[in-house]
């Protein structure tokens, strides 16, 4: 499945993109995920204001 069908409604803040899936319980959730390669980086919110405010405050170790 490509990431098309599971992300909406991308954004992107410097490295990190954010949209919304589905959580594990089938409601829709906010994702924060830093794009860099070796970083693996990410979080999952209940909204999309304390999506973008953890994507801004990430500071990626991978350069």
């Amino acid at each position: 499945m490509g990431i098309y069908q599971i992300f909406r409604n991308l954004r992107r803040v410097g490295q990190v993109t954010v949209g919304t899936a589905f959580g594990r319980g089938g409601q829709v959730k906010y994702v924060a995920a830093c794009a860099a390669e070796d970083c693996g980086w990410s979080v999952e919110y209940d909204d999309v204001s304390a999506a973008m405010v953890a994507a801004q405050g990430h500071r990626c170790h991978v350069r």
